[in-house]
């Protein structure tokens, strides 16, 4: 008897040329280089790396290997998504959206590392950033689907959309075309993403309205969590501009405002 696909496949059997690496996992001397192109290893971050290239269009790599890193996450979660699913009894038009997800986040990583060329980069030039734990590290009762969906299409995915839209206005604002067209597309994207999202996590919960508190508690949590994050760097970018500018940027008497994302 053939065996199950997500019996075939191990559950973190995804790879990447070049291998994925974080911040943690550089060398010395790597912190080091990685400091002095960003100021600071605690500038990269996507919030910070924004306001930073309104002043500097060099900080646009970093910042586009920041968004890149969660794409190449993004495409390793849909795809084993797809495959669990059998698992759990879904419907199969649900798998095929989550299907559909996985081509375009693998769209979006292809956009993405043009993009670093046109900049004049390259995957492995900066280190991931690395979101959530391995599929293995994850508690069973944790990837239920509806869980899933409330953490990752409504919360996070919504995320993803206000970066996207945040990055977008950055690059009409200083003129980088190409980055704007990218992520006008991208944003797009994000949007039938979470209507996805909305659509099967409603479908479950009336189907099994157990569910419902559940997917609920779970979004609230990831909401507050990323709101914390953002706020924070948008404070550590608010103090690092007045520090260093007296409140005015580079470019003139104009004080830089955060984006949202």
């Amino acid at each position: 008897m053939t065996q199950a696909l997500h019996d075939r496949l191990p559950p973190n059997g995804s790879v990447r040329e070049p291998p994925y690496r974080s911040i943690m996992e550089l060398s010395s001397d790597e912190r080091a280089e990685l400091d002095e192109k960003l100021g600071g290893a605690q500038n990269y971050n996507p919030v910070i790396l924004r306001e930073l290239a309104r002043k500097d269009r060099k900080y646009l790599a970093p910042l586009i290997m920041a968004i890149l890193s969660a794409e190449f996450r993004g495409i390793d979660f849909f795809g084993r998504f797809v495959v669990d699913m059998q698992s759990y009894n879904v419907p199969w038009h649900m798998t095929l959206a989550f299907a559909r997800q996985t081509f375009d986040e693998s769209r979006h990583t292809q956009l993405n590392m043009d993009l670093l060329e046109h900049l004049g980069s390259e995957v492995g030039e900066y280190p991931d950033i690395i979101l959530g734990p391995q599929r293995d590290e994850i508690p069973e009762e944790e990837l239920d689907p509806a869980v899933l969906m409330a953490r990752i299409n409504v919360a996070l995915e919504g995320f993803a959309l206000t970066s996207f839209e945040a990055t977008r206005e950055l690059a009409e604002e200083i003129g980088e075309d190409l980055v704007e067209h990218c992520h006008d597309y991208n944003m797009a994207d994000e949007v039938t993403h979470v209507a996805i999202g909305d659509y099967w996590l409603t479908r479950l919960c009336e189907e099994q309205p157990w569910r419902k508190e559940r997917a609920q508690a779970v979004q609230e949590e990831f909401d507050k969590m990323m709101a914390m994050v953002r706020d924070m760097a948008l404070n550590y970018a608010g103090s690092s501009a007045s520090g260093s500018t007296n409140g005015e940027t580079s470019e003139g008497n104009t004080t830089a405002k955060p984006s949202a994302g």
